[in-house]
């Protein structure tokens, strides 16, 4: 199967094995010629036998929301079936499907692996069920079929609906209307299913998740849930009342709310059974003791989820009064209405309301660099930890975990990319050999001829004309439909002329290699565009650069970096200070031409830097350490090249230096011997 094809979301075992049974069978009843097929073959195999029969490839697309739902096979079935009747081979390794996966989320493996089929033109055919199957709102689901199907030459069915993108005078209105009557009946189903959960809170049963400080109670007699489990419902979790009773009066008492919520995980409370970091944070310590709750008010309906077409994503809308059902449960209380009447006061003190506008100002590079920033005391192999703005006007950046941190600490934004800026500046003037490097990487490229290239750019032609046509239609709808509708137009079309800029540029670099136009970088070019990063990378630390330079200086520190740079903050005994320091990757190859990582890979180096400016002599145990120990210095000879240095030093500051480099870079200090084992003068 193709590689570029991720498997996530294939068919599994059972359903490729049903896959070719129930197509096969469907393919003899209507006399489709099946001399030859066999099932067992590759899918190359299989793909060309079928063209060469005629049948055109198609590929599945099913989806259900909830984990209860068993509707894969009967989906797949029906889409096989439609298949064979219509002279369309179906291959089981075509087949992708999304279980107990929302309608409203756009990334999901199985609609990502269809989308790389379709791109891959493993397949011309799409067959969905429903419409509603790709995305849950209609316009997603026109979109998708429009953009990614339609307008790329493929065709398009829903099964159920007998909607075939074939039919181009009638496939938009009848997807249009489906759409319509399917939301209708989502709404009149919402109702329905409202009403009954009202029933089972008026009945004190559990409607939904429980709180901190509660806990299930099983019902004795109660008939079972749709799913068939006990009934239950809310009591009061002694443990977690009691914690909260101590954490009100800490609070009333001054402890802020961030210690608060220190102490909270460090005494391993409770957190929401819904939550997935495994820690209580600031925003639902918060919820916890404003929720009313507490003084057993008990409120079903008060928030209602809603799509938002401009979010694009769910949410939650605070419903009126009339429309919130409430009971008071005096069982439940956790808190006095003093108490929490108190608490309710506080928290709304220190709430912060919306901000005015901001004053329009120059936009720097340390502004455009926070993502690049991760932890390495939180992050672990699997999942990168990155850095968020934080403190006034956002000068700063920590750890997105903030006080959970292990090793929190505030570092300026701009300090930290003059730093780095400083370090690649020095590393690009110094780098001789790379100017070698890329000659030779960039002549071998050239001496290559690669077969592929003709496909690839009549690739990239058809992508480039759709998206022309793409960018025409978006300009003609700019000017029609309400404010918003206008706005999102703007944006898809800002977004779509951006692609198509990328995709000229594309089309341009696989002509000059089929051409064989392909510059080759002279030693003079290589060395003019490495003073012009060099300039571009000085500016941009201070801080010099316009609007438009200044993402072309993201681009390069991007490159350079590699797009990550590790943060390690020291915290020493006694010391309210904490040092900080920086590594990356250097990838000086990146900035002329992506092609060249197999170079990079084998060239590129780790560097470490200061992110804040170190104590003074943290700063030159590097220095300390290369003369010691490599170039065998004794402490006095070391102090006095130092001094030769700049630096205002003794041998006793050399001995505490030369220790603190062993303690940064965690290692045991050697014993050295007295004067580095040299003679003395005297003797």
């Amino acid at each position: 199967m193709n590689s570029n094809i991720p498997s996530i979301g294939a068919a599994n075992d059972k359903l490729t094995r049903n896959a070719n049974m129930w197509w096969s069978k469907m393919a003899a009843i209507h006399n489709l010629d099946l001399m030859d097929f066999d099932p067992e073959a590759t899918l190359e195999t299989r793909i060309a036998w079928a063209i060469a029969k005629g049948y055109e490839i198609g590929t599945i697309y099913s989806r259900f929301s909830t984990k209860l739902q068993h509707s894969t096979d009967d989906q797949v079935r029906e889409n096989i079936q439609w298949a064979a009747k219509n002279r369309i081979y179906v291959p089981p390794e075509l087949i992708s499907v999304d279980e107990g996966v929302k309608g409203k989320r756009t990334q999901r493996a199985g609609l990502d692996r269809t989308k790389a089929i379709l791109r891959e033109r493993l397949a011309r055919v799409l067959l969905v069920y429903k419409a509603s199957r790709l995305f849950r709102q209609a316009g997603k689901g026109y979109q998708f079929i429009n953009e990614e199907v339609v307008e790329e030459g493929l065709r398009a069915v829903s099964v159920s609906q007998g909607i075939d993108t074939h039919d181009r005078k009638t496939w938009k209105l009848q997807l249009q209307i489906h759409g319509i009557m399917d939301d209708m009946l989502l709404d009149a189903i919402a109702d329905h299913v409202r009403a009954g959960l009202t029933g089972l809170f008026l009945n004190n049963w559990t409607t939904g998740a429980i709180g901190i400080g509660y806990r299930r109670k099983e019902i004795p007699g109660a008939p079972l849930t749709n799913r068939e489990r006990p009934r239950t419902m809310p009591e009061v979790d002694l443990e977690a009342a009691e914690l909260i009773r101590e954490h009100a009066q800490l609070l009333l008492n001054g402890m802020s709310i961030r210690e608060g919520v220190r102490r909270w995980n460090a005494a391993g409370g409770p957190i929401d059974p819904r939550a997935t970091s495994g820690k209580l944070n600031y925003a639902c310590y918060r919820r916890l003791f404003t929720n009313v709750r507490l003084i057993g008010k008990w409120e079903f309906g008060r928030r209602r989820n809603q799509f938002s077409t401009k979010l694009d994503n769910v949410k939650q809308v605070e419903q009126p009064d009339d429309e919130v059902t409430t009971r008071q449960c005096e069982e439940l209380r956790i808190l006095d209405d003093e108490t929490f009447e108190k608490l309710r006061v506080m928290f709304d003190s220190k709430k912060t309301g919306p901000r005015g506008p901001h004053k329009p100002r120059k936009l720097k590079l340390w502004d455009l660099t926070t993502e690049l920033f991760y932890c390495e005391s939180c992050s672990t192999p699997d999942s990168l930890v990155r850095f968020y703005q934080t403190g006034a006007q956002g000068a700063g950046m920590q750890c997105k975990n903030g006080d959970q941190c292990k090793c929190k600490s505030s570092i300026r934004r701009q300090e930290a990319v003059e730093a780095v800026c400083h370090v690649l500046t020095k590393s690009i003037s110094r780098d001789a050999e790379l100017i070698e490097s890329v000659v030779l990487k960039s002549q071998d490229l050239d001496s290559q001829a690669d077969h592929g290239l003709d496909d690839e750019l009549a690739r990239a032609r058809r992508q480039l004309a759709v998206l022309g046509n793409r960018v025409t239609d978006l300009f003609e709808m700019s000017g029609e439909g309400t404010e918003a509708d206008r706005k999102e137009t703007k944006t898809r079309l800002r977004a779509a002329k951006s692609e198509r800029y990328a995709r000229q540029s594309d089309v341009r670099r696989l002509q000059a290699r089929i051409d064989g136009e392909t510059n080759t970088l002279t030693v003079d070019e290589i060395r003019a565009r490495l003073s012009e990063i060099s300039t571009l990378l000085s500016d941009a630390a201070a801080g010099d650069l316009g609007e438009d330079a200044v993402y072309q200086a993201l681009g390069v520190f991007r490159s350079l970096t590699g797009g990550q740079i590790m943060v390690s903050v020291e915290r020493r005994a006694n010391r309210k200070r904490t040092n900080v320091r920086g590594t990356f990757q250097l990838r000086l190859l990146d900035s002329f031409d992506h092609s060249l990582s197999e170079v990079e890979s084998q060239s590129s180096a780790s560097i470490t830097l200061w992110l804040r400016k170190p104590p003074r002599l943290d700063a030159i145990a590097e220095r300390v350490h290369e003369l010691i120990d490599i170039e065998s210095m004794s402490h006095r000879e070391t102090a006095k090249q130092l001094r030769q240095e700049g630096h205002n030093v003794n041998s006793g500051n050399v001995w505490y230096s030369y220790r603190r480099w062993y303690e940064m870079n965690e290692l045991e200090p050697p014993a050295v011997p007295y004067n580095n084992g040299k003679k003395r003068r005297s003797a």
